[in-house]
């Protein structure tokens, strides 16, 4: 049976009004072809191409007939759930063999044993009948705290999840029914697998000791894999998470002394000195750091030297003697405990030594002080390409890279060079949505420069014009906090009976629900521009007052941006370029979210007419028709809701 027979045949049974896609099929035989041939495989589809199951279908025939095994990587959990619950389901009623699970991080599974011991100091829920109905609950969600019918807090989660160094494993009575371990049971058996990106590279880093062994991985939202590789590969030191450890410590050493270990006073005691010391490091490093003032500090190899040093395995040597004895005798958990916690200490000596002494040039340095005043040191990579090879490349037959966003313009330029990918098939599948009759792109000439003084009063005055012609179902992009705050307070002023609403004043969700039942204005920043669906009437119109060119401020992307230079090569046109249309890409992409959406798109930046690099973002984008007169807008809007009518 050929691959598009699935599409044409069994797809067109199972789902009603299922319309053939030619790209559909098209992006399936790709897939197809690049597992046949053990390739690595770049394919951009457009929204409403219909990619999951153009990749899912083909990876689900290779995975039965050759009784292979293959992951789909996801970046968030809506889509992992997404594909499991809705998507899978459709492919198991044409491979009705096909067996898949989903796996989540560790700590999202509820354990047994410690719900009872924690149920059994009190009611773990206000209005809970019993700690069995909870039990019974989270017993029907697979254990998994987000599939509960109910809200469990943090503080009553954290004392009954799953954590590593308290399981007990197969020494616990309730390992038959454990949550966690039924599923890393049935994970054995499964031919797909759905992960999220962050729990699949955290794997890797362990030498996979979680996802079992397959030959091919799919990247589904590989447009976010740099960001996550980037941070899961960095190595971190928290001075909360220090001082969290220190307090393990203590407790293990109070744990032994029940247990009729000598000195354990001697233990408190070093304890104590090596949090002093800590302290102290602590509060010499900071000023010459100048992080209290700035948040942030970036260092690199080329840095002055910082005077302070702290040696934690020095500081810990008499808990490290401690836990070295507990690894010889002892009971299990006892063992598992000590383990836990040298390990912990000689993780966080690596990182600190490695981040002091700065002596390798393929990372950056680091530190940031969070909103809970957290100081933590980074040592992050410049490079991905190596790690990726490593860890991806070949441990996997075949690689797919799958996104809406993976080109800039008609080339894979930045993912090829991110990821070392210069030998991979790649594919561009347009939107077989009709962008050419269903919406205008508004394309600004007049408005000052965002540079310019006067950019921030001009942009207020046509958002406001946009809305009189418009009428609401708006979204407005920004990439300042400020100027969306000023926008929506004018137009509050102005529109007093349109309801105004804006990111951060409720939850994403809930903005959502009330934007879709009545014709609103949603002002938003950040992650608005992309996973946003809004289909039908509600949305309108989409106004993006900025291009997204990012302002490399964080650390991470300094040191991206001046590594880019120090290799010769342009920040602007190989960083900056690209990223900001793959935004504004995805901003576009709110807009036509079904085939039967129609709307507009207004860019509200003059640098998208005025330089050069302008017509870049708009060959990028979908082929809509395109103006820059304001009055086309009412224009169109008369014309599609009187064919509408």
């Amino acid at each position: 049976m050929s691959i598009s027979d699935y599409f044409s045949d069994d797809l067109a049974a199972i789902i009603d009004g299922y319309e053939q896609r030619g790209e559909q099929v098209e992006m399936a035989e790709a897939v197809a072809s690049a597992i046949d041939n053990s390739e690595c495989l770049i394919i951009e589809a457009g929204t409403g191409v219909g990619k999951t199951l153009a990749y899912l279908i083909p990876m689900a025939e290779y995975a039965l007939e050759n009784k292979k095994r293959v992951i789909i990587s996801t970046y968030s959990k809506a889509l992992q759930g997404q594909i499991f619950k809705k998507d899978l389901p459709v492919v198991r009623k044409i491979f009705p063999d096909l067996r898949y699970e989903i796996i989540y991080g560790a700590g999202n599974y509820a354990c047994i044993r410690r719900f009872h011991e924690y149920s059994s100091k009190g009611s773990l829920f206000s209005g809970a009948a019993s700690a069995d109905e909870m039990l019974e609950f989270i017993r029907e969600a697979g254990g998994l705290r987000e599939n509960t019918k109910f809200h469990i807090p943090d503080d009553v989660w954290k004392n009954i999840n799953r954590e590593k160094h308290l399981c007990q494993e197969e020494a616990c009575r309730h390992f038959k029914k454990c949550h966690y371990w039924t599923m890393r049971h049935r994970l054995r058996k499964a031919h797909l697998i759905v992960v999220n990106h962050h729990l699949f590279f955290s794997d890797l880093i362990v030498n996979k000791k979680l996802l079992p062994e397959a030959s091919a991985v799919v990247f589904d939202e590989a447009h976010r894999l740099e960001e996550t590789m980037r941070g899961m590969f960095s190595m971190k030191f928290s001075v909360k998470e220090y001082f969290r450890l220190l307090k393990e410590l203590e407790d293990f050493v109070k744990l032994r002394k029940k247990q009729g270990i000598k000195d354990s006073t001697e233990l408190k005691n070093s304890l104590k000195r090596a949090k002093k010391d800590f302290e102290e490091f602590l509060a010499s490093v900071q000023p010459e750091t100048g992080i209290l003032s700035s948040q942030t500090a970036l260092f690199t190899i080329h840095s002055t030297p910082l005077d302070s040093y702290t040696n934690i395995n020095d500081s810990l040597r008499d808990i490290i003697s401690c836990l070295k004895e507990a690894l010889t005798g002892g009971d299990n958990s006892v063992k598992k405990l000590a383990e836990y916690l040298m390990e912990s200490i000689f993780s966080h000596s690596e990182v600190i030594t490695r981040w002091l002494g700065r002596k390798d040039g393929a990372y950056f340095y680091w530190a940031e002080l969070g909103r809970d005043k957290d100081t933590t040191f980074y040592v992050t990579p410049y490079d991905l390409k190596k790690d990726f090879e490593e860890h991806v490349r070949f441990n996997y037959e075949c690689v797919i890279f799958t996104s809406a966003t993976l080109s800039a313009g008609d080339n894979f330029n930045y993912v090829v060079k991110r990821f070392g990918l210069e030998d991979a098939v790649t594919g561009l599948l347009k939107s077989p949505f009709d962008y050419k009759n269903n919406s205008l792109l508004y394309l600004e000439k007049h408005l000052p420069m965002p540079q310019e003084p006067e950019y921030k009063e001009e942009v207020i005055k046509k958002i406001g014009e946009l809305i009189s012609a418009v009428g609401g179902g708006m979204l407005v992009l920004f990439t300042s906090n400020d100027l969306m705050r000023r926008a929506k307070a004018a137009m509050e002023e102005k529109f007093p009976g349109m309801p105004m609403l804006m990111q951060g004043e409720a939850g994403a969700m809930e903005l959502i629900e009330v934007f879709r039942k009545k014709p609103s204005v949603l002002f938003a920043v950040s992650s608005f521009w992309q996973g946003i669906d809004i289909k039908g009437d509600a949305l309108k119109c989409v106004v993006i007052t900025r291009l997204p060119f990012e302002v490399p401020e964080h650390p991470m992307q300094k040191a991206i941006y001046s590594h880019a230079r120090e290799e010769g090569g342009d920040d602007f046109s190989g960083i900056a370029l690209p990223r900001a249309i793959f935004m504004l890409k995805q901003g576009f992409g709110r807009l036509i979210r079904s085939k039967d959406d129609y709307g507009v798109v207004a860019i509200l930046d003059s640098r998208i007419t005025k330089k050069g690099y302008g017509k870049k973002f708009v060959q990028a984008l979908p082929e809509a028709r395109v103006t820059s007169d304001t009055s086309e807008i009412g224009r169109f809007f008369v014309e599609k809701q009187g064919i509408k009518q």
